[in-house]
């Protein structure tokens, strides 16, 4: 199946009325697509990237849909958030990833180097009685009580991910790739964003930290955020890059 019979696979799915008004829409559509991938090929394009960049610019099947009479929008909406599915799995895995590399941070570094506060901080004796130990101070307890939680958190969440795409691909294989694959176009641009703005904040933050409390101020907690996110932000951009710039180009 290419790429032009997977987008019409997709519009077909949300597409209400009857019979006739339905075939009709989907062979405009596809009239419409193979015009536009013919003139791909003429600019340049391979006839898979002709394909694809006359189905991005052709707008999503719920847009379509919506426009030709579709089914209800919440009927539309939902597929299309069930396709985010994978990429917030993805997240989860990513925060699962950060959560390794913390604890890694930690053998290498101390706990303190992760799950650490500024010099100035201090704690109450309540909160000392809580999380003290006869053989350490207040602070050491402290800061292991929270790098059990940085770690343990993060690593939960990972492991959420991966039962999530592993059903997901479950999913994917009972219903089909064309009805759970998300729309060209979409994710790679609001990943990019999104990861882009995370590994700014999370290293403009591991620096300050750095700065101001040295190396037991907890910036490891941010760096090992922040390299994933970074390692996130570039396959979200090569896609984007791959799907939009690389084709204007050719």
């Amino acid at each position: 199946m290419n790429e032009i019979e997977r987008y019409l696979d997709r519009l077909s799915a949300r597409l209400r009325g009857s019979g006739a008004d339905v075939s009709r829409v989907l062979a405009e559509t596809e009239e419409h697509l193979r015009d536009a991938v013919r003139d791909g090929v003429a600019d340049g394009l391979t006839e898979e990237d002709a394909a694809r960049r006359a189905v991005t610019r052709f707008g999503s099947p719920w847009a379509v849909a919506r426009r030709f009479g579709g089914r209800p929008a919440w009927v539309q909406i939902a597929p299309e958030l069930a396709r985010l599915v994978p990429s917030a799995a993805a997240g989860l895995v990513a925060i699962g990833v950060s959560g390794v590399l913390a604890q890694v941070l930690g053998w290498l570094f101390g706990p303190a180097f992760v799950a650490g506060d500024l010099p100035w901080v201090r704690y109450t004796p309540q909160r000392c009685a809580e999380l003290g130990h006869p053989a350490r101070g207040c602070l050491d307890a402290v800061v292991r009580d929270h790098f059990g939680e940085v770690v343990g958190g993060r690593v939960a969440a990972g492991v959420l991910g991966l039962l999530v795409l592993g059903g997901y691909a479950l999913v994917r294989r009972r219903l089909g790739a064309a009805r759970v694959t998300p729309t060209p176009g979409v994710l790679p641009v609001a990943g990019t964003a999104l990861y882009g703005v995370a590994t700014a904040v999370l290293l403009i933050d591991g620096m300050n930290l750095a700065t101001a409390g040295g190396a037991h101020a907890g910036s490891g907690q941010c760096w090992s955020a922040g390299v994933v996110a970074l390692v996130m932000f570039l396959a979200y951009a090569r896609t984007l890059y791959r799907e939009h710039f690389s084709r204007s180009t050719a």
